[in-house]
């Protein structure tokens, strides 16, 4: 194998491996999504608001996040309770 194949192969299992992470977070989104979407305001309004080492993770406060604001709340509603 030259070089050039070398330098391929290396590429191409970066390239795979950066899909994959992708699509593995697309699904942690989704599924978060479809568990949060039955949740009440107040709860996401907490997930959203939360802080600290117990607290709720990026992903988690983005999706509460997007689910208020498509529910008609805004930024400063959100961030004020």
């Amino acid at each position: 194998m030259g070089f050039w194949d070398k330098a391929f192969q290396v590429a191409k299992d970066v390239g795979t491996n950066y899909a994959n992470s992708i699509s593995e977070k697309a699904n942690e989104v989704r599924q978060t999504k479809e568990k949060y979407e039955s949740m009440s305001d107040e709860e996401l309004i907490r997930i959203v608001n939360s802080d600290g080492f117990f607290g709720k993770t990026q992903t988690e406060k983005g999706v509460a996040f997007s689910i208020l604001k498509s529910r008609g709340y805004s930024a400063d509603d959100i961030r004020s309770r």
